[in-house]
């Protein structure tokens, strides 16, 4: 599983102190983890459940994709904040519940793919997905050693192979974090074992990756109770 995706994608972060005007894009959309501390009394299904239901009556931020780990009280939720002062009922809300949580500011893959010159469009890329069995991929491409040039020849490499694998039919989409180096981006996707070999075609890169796979099902589908076959 851990080379699931390792030939895949990359760009790093900008925090959460820096929200621009609402005109700017790039700097309205965020990965957010919330984690739930263990905490005498504390209900991990009704927890989650809350923050699921609370995310349908935020005004002015859009949940694009929302989802629980499998095995851990995590929540992932990829937001686009319509305005920037509404980002503080997001805020408030996890606060006053005592939640641990932390951010990234995000920039869609396409929008990347088309600054290096790389064919592709916005309807290529999953906008939802119906499979239970997903995993998120945090991929880093050390960056020591490389030119800005040969850097940006790397990560142009990396996105024709991805788009390579969703053109043969592969569900899945990408974030980059702004602003740093490393780069960084977080593959989303369904997981079989007929993607694994798909992915592993494409692993033998020119350099080599640094990535974390996490096993995810969507947030809506997550119910607090073990399924029986």
């Amino acid at each position: 599983m851990m080379r699931f995706v390792i030939g895949l994608i990359i760009l790093s972060c900008l925090s959460l102190s820096v929200l621009s005007d609402a005109d700017d894009r790039d700097a309205l959309i965020y990965k957010v983890d919330i984690f739930l501390p263990p905490k005498e009394g504390r209900r991990e299904t009704k927890d989650i459940l809350r923050i699921r239901k609370t995310l349908k009556q935020l005004s002015g931020i859009r949940v694009l994709f929302s989802f629980k780990e499998l095995g851990n009280p995590h929540v992932i939720l990829i937001l686009h904040v319509e305005k920037a002062c509404t980002w503080s009922q997001m805020t408030r809300f996890l606060s006053r519940r005592g939640y641990e949580f932390s951010t990234k500011c995000l920039y869609h893959i396409s929008d990347f793919a088309r600054e290096l010159g790389v064919n592709n469009t916005d309807d290529l890329w999953a906008t939802s997905f119906d499979s239970e069995l997903m995993v998120i991929d945090s991929v880093i491409l050390p960056v020591k050693g490389l030119s800005t040039l040969e850097y940006n020849q790397m990560m142009k490499w990396i996105l024709e192979k991805a788009i390579t694998i969703v053109k043969s039919g592969q569900q899945m989409t990408c974030f980059r974090t702004l602003a740093s180096y490393p780069v960084e981006l977080f593959y989303i996707g369904p997981v079989s074992q007929s993607t694994v070999e798909k992915y592993d075609r494409y692993i033998h890169g020119p350099r080599h990756f640094l990535n974390e796979v996490t096993r995810i099902e969507n947030l809506d589908d997550y119910a607090g109770v073990c399924q029986r076959d």
